[in-house]
């Protein structure tokens, strides 16, 4: 085997065998903006002025300050922020011609992300009452403003006053399209174009009570494209259209300003630790199966009975806080990752101390604004449940095997199951096992036909 072929089974199985020394809980939480808007209930979004055109009208039609509008109104509006389906996170396809380690580690943790699950769906983040834009662009059309230039702070509290807004949100843009190309195809050089789009935005907050701007801030995204042809016509026609990126970019910045000032949902790998203290493998290898099948109040019920044997061990402390997390109790997280750093004060332990804290804030700005934010409620009848055993039949479905009243051949046969089914075992009396059937009866079946 040649040394590139060496490299490329070594990068394949860093990045695509299974980790054995712990499992992560692939989930959403809660993230807390960057600011708290103490009082904002109902607000609008005006269109963001082009500050590159000074011909710029508010009501200018085909204008990207719209288009940015429109999506930051489309994500307040979003039940679940920040939760996204598995086609909008599917890994760019890998050029096995480039096969770089990040590369293969960004396939895998966009594929990762994707997997994610919303163990929070009772909490909402369509909090606030957002005016539509038809209803925003009316006041300014009947109060004239916006025709003959930009809209000022002053003009924005007015029309906030009218409709009878807590805040309202303004701002500007501006963007830039580099164009450029290399290679010479007259001398039989193909050519390579290359686009690249920045898109710059100031956002204010502007509180209609007092006219105070209550936070301005500067993001800007950028997006790179190439392509190539053989000529230079061609390769530039294969690139994306300036339109098209500039909405890419409007569309990513757009999650940015909204995530300033408004509770989002994040993806989190948390991660289930190994016990400190010996002689916990069954229970921990049990706990990390069930974090695997998404089974949380059995994964709960297997941790804390680890835990409360030993409640200074750190990564079980920590366990306990990364299952609160998942949940959304918050206030538990915390109490468990805090003890965690205090017993063992890592990195990791710090971090998620520090995460559940964020996401504490998260949830009180969303309860404030309504939402029921009370604790999730385990299941509990999840240890009655982990303690159930079940047995399988031997054989296929098309098949069908004696089950007796009585632990021997000479009792009434009082049902007849299929191979291949599984069924809760009842108890066990030498070589026969007493099972649930349907409809609450129980019966006996020969361990010669249960699958070992």
């Amino acid at each position: 085997m040649n040394k590139i072929s060496t490299f490329l089974l070594i990068l394949i199985s860093l990045v695509f065998l299974p980790e054995t020394s712990f499992s992560q809980l692939n989930c959403y939480t809660l993230h807390a903006p960057e600011i708290a808007v103490i009082g904002m209930e109902k607000v609008a979004i005006m269109n963001f002025e082009n500050r590159q055109d000074t011909h710029w009208r508010y009501n200018q039609p085909n204008d990207h300050g719209s288009v940015l509008a429109d999506y930051m109104i489309g994500l307040l509006l979003e039940e679940h922020r920040g939760v996204y389906t598995q086609e909008g996170n599917k890994a760019n396809k890998t050029d096995l011609s480039d096969l770089t380690m990040s590369k293969l580690l960004k396939q895998k943790n966009a594929a990762k992300y994707a997997k994610g699950t919303n163990f929070m769906d009772r909490y909402r983040t369509d909090v606030y009452k957002v005016v539509e834009r038809s209803e925003l662009d009316k006041v300014m059309l009947e109060q004239s403003l916006g025709a003959s230039g930009a809209v000022s702070d002053a003009d924005a509290t007015t029309v906030g006053q009218l409709l009878g807004l807590d805040v309202i949100v303004s701002g500007g843009y501006v963007i830039d399209v580099n164009t450029s190309y290399t290679g010479n195809s007259s001398k039989g050089v193909g050519t390579y174009a290359k686009k690249k789009v920045s898109v710059d935005v100031t956002m204010k907050i502007i509180s209609i009570e007092t006219g105070e701007i209550l936070s301005m801030i500067n993001k800007t995204v950028s997006h790179k494209k190439t392509a190539s042809g053989k000529s230079k016509s061609s390769a530039l026609s294969n690139l994306p259209s300036n339109d098209q990126l500039i909405r890419d970019c409007l569309r990513d910045i757009s999650r940015e300003l909204v995530s300033h000032f408004a509770p989002t949902f994040v993806y989190q790998a948390l991660e289930v630790e190994k016990p400190l203290t010996k002689g916990y493998k069954e229970e921990f290898k049990k706990a990390r199966e069930l974090v695997k099948e998404n089974d949380l109040s059995g994964a709960f019920i297997t941790i804390k009975e680890v835990y409360d044997a030993d409640p200074y061990d750190a990564a079980m402390s920590h366990n306990m806080g990364v299952i609160y997390e998942a949940v959304g109790n918050f206030e538990q997280a915390i109490t468990y990752h805090k003890a965690s750093y205090e017993i063992d004060p890592t990195k990791n332990h710090k971090a998620a101390f520090e995460r559940a804290l964020d996401s504490y804030e998260a949830l009180k700005e969303l309860g404030r604004l309504g939402m029921d934010i009370s604790p999730y409620e385990f299941d509990a009848y999840a240890k009655e449940r982990l303690s159930i055993v079940k047995l399988e039949t031997k054989g296929s479905k098309s098949d069908r095997i004696d089950v007796y009243a009585q632990p021997n051949k000479g009792a009434d046969v009082v049902a007849k199951v299929p191979g291949q089914t599984a069924f809760v075992k009842l108890g066990e009396e030498g070589s026969w096992f007493k099972i649930q059937l349907l409809g609450g009866k129980e019966g006996y079946i020969n361990s010669s036909f249960i699958k070992k």
